[in-house]
């Protein structure tokens, strides 16, 4: 069922109701367990199933390795290498599906519906490093298995996070579930102002710039002014897009008495690529940063008579490696991750950071938010040839081009004025009860007024 959408709120009322009837954590813990694999499971029974299984694997394994601690590197690897099993199947079947569409439609299949229904369940990348989070954590000693299944399993298939994340670390949230848990109003409270900017920058902001962004991503040779307007409302769209499932996510998890991690915390206003990616995508950039960043360094560090230079190289370029290849096999990816890995190198290297003047401060921001606007072309172009043919293009075709661009980036200026706004509300005016309120009141009524012409996918949705 789809996130924002008339079955899902219809089923979230149900699950709420009952959540708070029930008298103890266990069976709030039983309900969230079995709402989320009933939600995952919708389009298909076979996705629940893909996920009740992977859980209770690595459910056995964790209890596993606190019984053999001889054996307990094994079974971590054990459990890491099933799980990314699971994610990379997932993933090439996605990266082939015409292929395997054809394939399955000469076997008497029905083409794409068995492949996107039947094989490719949404969310594997999120819930996948959840639970590797869980296995490295139990192994390091910093996290004692968890000893009830139903509350694990409330953990890894959480139904607000199981699509797009955030991707929730295992300690602060299992402590959660196993504490009492009743309604208080301030779940309400803190719950609605997320829900409605949740829904207001996924309905009105995200899904409005995303139509005049496809319409220049799709041009099949755009000239280069059409390809900086494309590139500055992808910036907007997935923001906007992917910071309101978060929003959503988190009001939910309010309104069930539970605390969820912030994901994003004003990225477009880093000073170096470091800066960025401690502020975008923040669950995930500090899960690359604990499990991959940090041990690939000390290992580097470790290695005797090897150059200091590789230390300083390797780990970020690895790390943002296998974060384009986490964000999709094509080429796009791999090289939207490198990008980012020699952009931290090169500011490492040059030994700039964000501690400057306001004057020097002003040019920095403005250099790294046009290295993220590249970086959002390079992610969201179809093929590294349109893109490379983008930006050999000239800077326009025709006298037209100049003009609809300028009305193009005119209404994604507005509506990035409509989120810019509210960051200015927030560090400006925190205590300007009637100002936000006004802000609220605008929101709801535009949100309401796009509604039905909103498209309930969200892009992250596909990784």
């Amino acid at each position: 069922m789809a996130f924002i959408g008339f079955e899902f709120l219809i089923f979230f009322l149900i699950v709420l109701a009952l959540y708070w009837l029930l008298p103890n954590p266990g069976w709030q813990n039983f309900l969230l367990f079995a709402s989320s694999l009933i939600f995952y499971g919708w389009l298909a029974s076979w996705h629940g199933a893909i996920l009740f299984a992977s859980i209770l694997v690595d459910f056995l394994l964790a209890l596993g390795m606190a019984r053999w601690r001889n054996r307990s590197v094994f079974l971590m690897w054990l459990g890491i290498i099933l799980n990314l099993a699971l994610l990379i199947s997932v993933k090439y079947f996605a990266y082939y599906n015409e292929t395997l569409a054809a394939w399955s439609m000469q076997a008497g299949f029905a083409g794409d519906v068995f492949l996107t229904t039947i094989l490719l369940p949404l969310g594997t990348s999120f819930y996948t490093l959840k639970k590797i989070s869980y296995l490295v954590e139990v192994q390091r000693g910093t996290l004692r298995p968890q000893p009830d299944f139903i509350a694990f399993g409330a953990y890894a298939a959480f139904f607000p996070q199981v699509f797009s994340g955030p991707i929730e670390r295992p300690q602060a949230f299992l402590r959660q579930l196993q504490e009492k848990r009743a309604w208080a109003a301030d779940h309400f409270y803190n719950a609605w102002p997320l829900t409605l900017m949740g829904l207001f920058k996924k309905i009105v902001i995200a899904n409005t710039v995303k139509v005049l962004v496809d319409q220049i991503f799709l041009m099949k040779e755009p000239s280069k002014v059409f390809l900086i307007v494309g590139g500055l409302g992808f910036t907007l769209q997935i923001l906007a897009d992917f910071s309101s499932y978060t929003d959503l996510s988190r009001g939910i998890a309010f309104l069930l008495g539970l605390k969820t991690a912030e994901n994003f915390n004003t990225p477009y206003l880093a000073l170096t690529p470091n800066d960025f990616w401690n502020r975008w995508h923040i669950s995930f950039s500090s899960w690359l940063r604990d499990y991959i960043f940090f041990p690939v360094r000390r290992i580097l560090l470790r290695v005797k008579h090897l150059p200091g230079i590789f230390s300083q190289i390797i780990p970020p370029l690895l790390t943002m490696f296998i974060s384009g290849v986490w964000h999709g096999t094509g080429s796009t990816f791999i090289l939207w991750g490198v990008y980012y890995g020699i952009l931290i190198i090169i500011y490492q290297t040059l030994g700039i950071r964000g501690e400057a003047k306001s004057f020097k401060r002003f040019f920095l921001w403005l250099a790294m938010f046009a290295f993220i606007v590249f970086g959002w072309m390079i992610f969201r172009a179809g093929s590294l040839s349109w893109l490379w043919n983008a930006l050999m293009a000239p800077f326009s075709r025709a006298s037209n081009d100049l003009i609809a661009a300028f009305v193009l980036l005119v209404m994604i200026s507005f509506y990035a004025s409509l989120l810019f706004s509210k960051h200015l509300l927030d560090v400006y005016a925190p205590k300007k009860i009637s100002l936000h309120a006004l802000y609220y009141a605008l929101a709801a009524g535009m949100t309401i007024v796009f509604m039905n012409s909103s498209s309930p996918d969200f892009i992250y949705f596909q990784f």
